[in-house]
């Protein structure tokens, strides 16, 4: 027997439906992924610069009026902190936002544009030989095809 063409229209609205949810909760979970891992990068950068400092979670939490709780929740990655808390926090460690943002590096452009900024530092001769040295390192690593 041939279905009525309405049922038909409805049960292909239905799994366009179902699709579009599926494709809505993969979107979701990817971004939450992400979010996840930037939230890890964000809090080993914030306990280095914590440990550069030689502060205590407590000491650090003192100095921006939060529990200590708080900044152990930054530093594990389950909570990311606001921007104002982010601007707080490199007055505090004494280097720019955009210095601590290339520490939370998580792409191969974002790991290249942390060594730009630490290169920018050096003499020309010593960039030379950091260089180089790169380039052998990664020769050695290098996966072969």
């Amino acid at each position: 027997m041939v279905k009525p063409h309405n049922v038909m229209l409805r049960n292909l609205t239905i799994c366009s439906i179902i699709h579009v949810i599926h494709l809505r909760i993969w979107t979701i979970m990817a971004a939450s992924f992400r979010h996840e891992k930037y939230a890890k990068q964000i809090g080993n950068a914030l306990t280095a610069q914590r440990m550069n400092k030689n502060l205590t979670q407590g000491q650090l939490a003192t100095q921006l009026g939060v529990e200590q709780e708080t900044i152990s929740r930054f530093e594990r990655g389950a909570t990311l902190p606001p921007l104002s808390r982010l601007l707080d926090l490199v007055e505090i460690f004494d280097i720019s936002m955009h210095e601590f943002i290339c520490q939370c590096a998580v792409s191969p452009a974002d790991h290249t544009a942390a060594l730009a900024l630490k290169l920018s530092a050096l003499s020309e001769d010593d960039r030379s030989w950091v260089y180089g040295w790169v380039i052998d390192i990664c020769a050695r690593l290098a996966v072969p095809d």
